[in-house]
């Protein structure tokens, strides 16, 4: 989908620091203009970890936009930097200390955020679309539908053809995912008394993949992009990505065809308008003077992913209604029974997990909308799925814990000038006592300025 969102939401970053001279330097010991003792190997490592600590602030960002791909690669290159210095036998044993503290936040957070599924697999070139003859392709069953479907377009299928003689495998497996959510999408579609055609939109998007995300940052089963995500009531930040929840998804999904078919009266533009953007499809109407997707595609005014997507659709339909009419076998896949759990106050999803008998990523994929550690912070409560039949348990385990959010992962922080441990532990709501275990600090007087501390802030910091 088109209009991608730009904003900024940055948690969990590192704060930056001015360059400044040592407070309290050690006796003895000769310091740079940075702050930094005047070795030239660990000032290469040290500039090292600062490289990488705003990889890695970047990366957070990158998430918190809902740009996963982007996070991923900015924690990736981060990794890669610190890794290689690990090797390094001259490496400092503070650095050391600081490189590894650094290593563990990468993992905590590319283990936090479920990995992203790739889609492509049903995707086809313009070089092999041209390419692809249609005369061994079997001739539809006739069956009456609420969309135009047209067996016969030449796109349609070419691409049939393709899925079912090149790619069968990838085709298979998408049908049997859509086993998941046939139901709970043809439920929003027929309350809101939309073709059920458009179940298949699904597999023309995302290949039914919950997880899917595309390079431009399109997320979820309907990849909606942020911005219009947020606009059909999807919340996407810090704590909750909606766009991954199927059921969420699929009714704004629904709200926004609605519009856009209420906006073109047609089916076909709608779609279209659905992968190249309303005002994009409008443009080319005005331009092509045509008034229909036909006339758009005869004269030529779309861009090649859109001239192929209402084909495609149309090839996902007759092939989803009837695989085996294309030799395909599919076993498809039933949903995931649940129950839901009002969870009150922050619930950390190890606790989550330990409650409820089984592991976190078990809680992770029947809540795949959870981005952090713990259930919102911004709400006052929040609808947890846990696996069917246990929930009374559950809630009799959970009693029994005191403590339902310990803590979020550590924060990095910068000494900057003028910093002393207090003064540090008062802002991030710690104890000096706490940093100073965390960092292995034996005396609170030795910092400099630029010196990274791994930091646990206390809850009453999140609560500001």
């Amino acid at each position: 989908m088109t209009r991608p969102f730009l904003s900024l939401f940055l948690l969990l970053s590192p704060h930056s620091a001015s360059a400044g001279e040592p407070v309290n330097p050690p006796s003895g010991e000769t310091v740079s203009e940075t702050g930094f003792v005047s070795n030239d190997a660990e000032l290469r490592e040290a500039s090292a970890l600062e490289e990488a600590e705003a990889l890695y602030s970047r990366g957070i960002a990158s998430f918190a936009q809902g740009r996963v791909l982007n996070g991923r690669a900015e924690l990736k290159r981060a990794f890669s930097l610190l890794t290689s210095l690990m090797d390094e036998d001259e490496l400092p044993t503070e650095l050391r200390s600081e490189f590894r503290g650094m290593i563990e936040k990468i993992r905590v957070w590319e283990g936090r955020e479920p990995a992203a599924e790739s889609i492509g697999e049903l995707s086809v070139g313009a070089e092999e679309l041209a390419a692809t003859p249609t005369e061994t392709v079997p001739s539809a069953e006739p069956k009456k539908h609420t969309i135009t479907i047209d067996p016969e377009n030449t796109i349609t299928k070419k691409y049939i053809e393709i899925y079912t003689q090149k790619r069968p495998k990838s085709v298979e497996q998408a049908l049997a995912r859509s086993g998941r959510y046939r139901a709970m999408i043809l439920k929003h579609l027929r309350k809101a008394k939309l073709p059920e055609e458009l179940l298949w939109l699904v597999m023309t998007e995302s290949e039914f993949k919950q997880k899917a995300i595309s390079r431009s940052g399109a997320g979820g089963l309907w990849q909606f992009m942020p911005f219009t995500g947020r606009k059909f009531g999807l919340e996407v930040s810090y704590w909750v990505d909606e766009r991954y929840n199927p059921e969420k998804a699929t009714g704004a999904a629904v709200r926004y065809l609605e519009e856009l078919h209420q906006w073109f009266g047609d089916w076909h533009l709608a779609m279209a308008a659905y992968n190249r953007g309303e005002n994009g499809i409008g443009r080319d109407l005005q331009f092509s003077r045509s008034t229909d997707f036909s006339g758009l595609s005869t004269r030529g005014v779309l861009p090649s992913e859109t001239n192929s997507y209402v084909p495609k659709f149309m090839a996902c339909v007759l092939i989803g209604e009837n695989p085996q009419r294309y030799g395909l076998q599919v076993e498809y896949e039933k949903p995931e029974p649940y129950d839901v759990v009002n969870i009150p106050k922050p619930l950390d999803l190890k606790i989550a997990a330990k409650a409820a008998g089984v592991t976190e990523e078990d809680i992770r994929r029947l809540n795949p909308e959870l981005r952090a550690w713990c259930t919102p912070k911004n709400r006052n409560s929040y609808p947890l799925r846990v696996p069917a039949g246990i929930k009374d348990t559950f809630l009799e385990r959970l009693a029994s814990v005191k403590d339902w959010n310990p803590g979020p992962e550590l924060v990095s922080y910068k000494v900057q000038r003028g910093d002393f441990l207090g003064k540090i532990a008062r802002r991030y709501r710690t104890s000096v006592n706490e940093i100073m275990r965390l960092n292995g600090i034996t005396n609170a007087r030795r910092l400099r300025v630029g010196q990274s501390l791994n930091i646990r802030p206390g809850k009453a910091f999140y609560q500001k």
